[in-house]
């Protein structure tokens, strides 16, 4: 029982030593071999899915062929496998890498692009801190401008409107949330970031209605009644004209009971000292 005992781990460590020098071997294996034959079987690990061993001896054969004719396309595909392990902070970094190691490469054009995607898939809900949702922006932006004749522009364009979109709702939910607590001025901030940074997404409307709204609530008709007009001016066409036309007579109604109540309450410098003999 005692030689059984010492000799099956001795067996299990045996085994586990014999694949290590496989895996090593076949590591060192690729890596030894000539450039082409190297990158022949580089492509079939990423072909046939082995993204983590395309990468592993990806960058081997950035270093061992960093002046060749195929180190951009080495670039690329580092890239891609990390795109395709998720891992977008790496492809990223990896793309940037491509786009400034390489920039006179045919493969600039999409690697502009797919560093783009890799901070779109990174951006979080909306209500989370957006660096990489403007950071995936600001790469779409960048792409555009630089290819513009580029079939992946339109898909840039949505993902662009997109992202602003996510944006915009971060702006106006906060707006919302400091109008409910009734910190007036804070909501109007938040609401005119939506309207003039984000004049073209979905929340601008909201926002300009709700910052008349935030006016009213403060009782400051003169306010409520330009952002309301305000509302008529940028949205001519909208549904809810009929409806703020009615709101404006609301607010001017509201203004004139405040003045009648004031003068009713006030009382002039002459009914205080009285008036001259």
């Amino acid at each position: 029982m005692r030689r059984t005992t010492l000799v099956l781990p001795s067996l299990i460590a045996l085994m586990m030593l014999s694949l290590i020098m496989v895996n090593g071997c076949s590591r060192q294996g690729v890596d030894d071999l000539p450039m082409d034959a190297a990158w022949a079987k580089i492509k079939d690990y990423y072909e046939r899915g082995r993204y983590l061993d395309a990468s592993e001896h990806l960058e081997i054969f950035l270093i061992n062929y960093a002046g060749s004719t195929l180190a951009d396309s080495a670039q690329w595909l580092l890239a891609e496998s990390h795109f395709e392990l998720k891992e977008y902070i790496i492809s990223a970094s990896e793309y940037e890498k491509l786009i400034t190691q390489y920039p006179r490469s045919r493969l600039v054009e999409e690697g502009e692009y797919k560093l783009g995607l890799s901070y779109y898939e990174l951006s979080p809900k909306y209500h989370k801190e957006q660096i990489y949702t403007e950071k995936a922006v600001e790469m779409f932006q960048l792409f555009i401008e630089d290819f513009p004749s580029s079939m992946l522009v339109s898909d840039a364009e949505e993902r662009i409107q997109e992202l602003r979109s996510k944006l915009a709702k971060k702006e106006y939910r906060a707006g919302r949330l400091y109008h409910r607590m009734g910190q007036y001025k804070a909501a109007r901030i938040y609401y005119q970031s939506v309207l003039d940074d984000y004049y073209d997404s979905e929340y601008a409307e909201d926002a300009q209605l709700h910052k008349a709204e935030s006016w009213a609530d403060e009782k400051k008709w003169d306010e409520a009644l330009a952002a309301l007009q305000g509302y008529l001016n940028r949205y001519p066409e909208s549904g809810h004209r009929d409806d703020v036309l009615d709101r404006i007579e609301d607010v001017k109604e509201s203004k004139r009971k405040q003045l009648e109540k004031e003068q009713k309450e006030g009382k002039s410098i002459f009914d205080i000292f009285g008036a001259d003999d």
